[in-house]
């Protein structure tokens, strides 16, 4: 179609495409969002072409699932801060990761092994490694995609080749064989490769824990491994922890 065509064509005829009802949900939010005082419903029908109706119906599900409410005297709607609840949570992650970081890869271009920081809740694992002699790789993965290279992540009935020491405490890292969980059949005669996998967790200014960090590599000897990189978790742990404003008891009560 030519230009003169175009400009010629008329567009108010055009079929446009039907709104979801997520698209309604979410202009309404966004309507709520620049009122300072709230909106009415007649205020919201107008504002977003939408009949009454749809409009009540829309705000019943949004006050139900708390983002937003209704002002007992004015009638008029606002919303609520779980829509900044959510972007809280989001920012967290993503100051962790930040946090996380410039740990994470000093360790692993000195050692050369693979580390990783995992958010359980979110279903979220970023794995460093060293790429080159100043060159670290990145890789985050969600949900089904995750590798389970982690007891976190794999099922007791798994047939799998892998040894993950999960530490809680300081004092896990020196008894490691005592924490260890083996999944896979028990070591053959002769030498066979595992996956060797172990982590700490990481704690907020809260003292919550919002995520673990660890460490994993391939061997058919574990104890090499395990004389280490235990304790290595938990340093790695104890250092994004800081950053992150977590202040350990024993540190608290010293400064008290």
């Amino acid at each position: 179609m030519s230009e003169s065509e175009w400009n010629a064509f008329p567009h108010s005829e055009m079929t446009q495409p039907k709104q979801t009802s997520l698209e309604k949900a979410l202009d309404l939010c966004e309507s709520l969002a620049g009122a300072q005082r709230g909106m009415t419903i007649t205020e919201l029908s107008r504002a977003l072409r939408q009949p009454a109706p749809t409009v009540h119906r829309l705000l019943g599900v949004l006050k139900r699932r708390g983002f937003v409410r209704q002002d007992e005297d004015t009638s008029r709607y606002s919303l609520t801060l779980k829509m900044l609840d959510l972007s809280f949570r989001l920012l967290g992650r993503s100051e962790l990761r930040l946090h996380a970081y410039p740990v994470l890869r000093e360790f692993v271009l000195k050692t050369g092994l693979r580390a990783f920081i995992a958010v359980p809740a979110a279903g979220e694992v970023t794995y460093l490694w060293s790429a080159g002699p100043d060159e670290v790789g990145m890789h985050t993965t969600y949900g089904r995609e995750m590798p389970v290279h982690c007891a976190m992540y794999v099922d007791r009935s798994a047939n799998r080749r892998l040894t993950c020491v999960k530490l809680e405490q300081p004092r896990d890292a020196g008894q490691w064989d005592q924490v260890a969980v083996r999944f896979g059949a028990p070591a053959a005669a002769a030498p066979v490769q595992r996956l060797l996998c172990t982590c700490a967790p990481v704690h907020d200014y809260s003292g919550r824990q919002v995520a673990r960090v660890g460490l994993f590599t391939h061997a058919a000897d574990e104890r090499p491994f395990y004389a280490d990189q235990p304790g290595a978790s938990m340093e790695l742990a104890r250092l994004i922890s800081l950053r992150l404003g977590h202040l350990p008891a024993a540190s608290v009560a010293l400064g008290a």
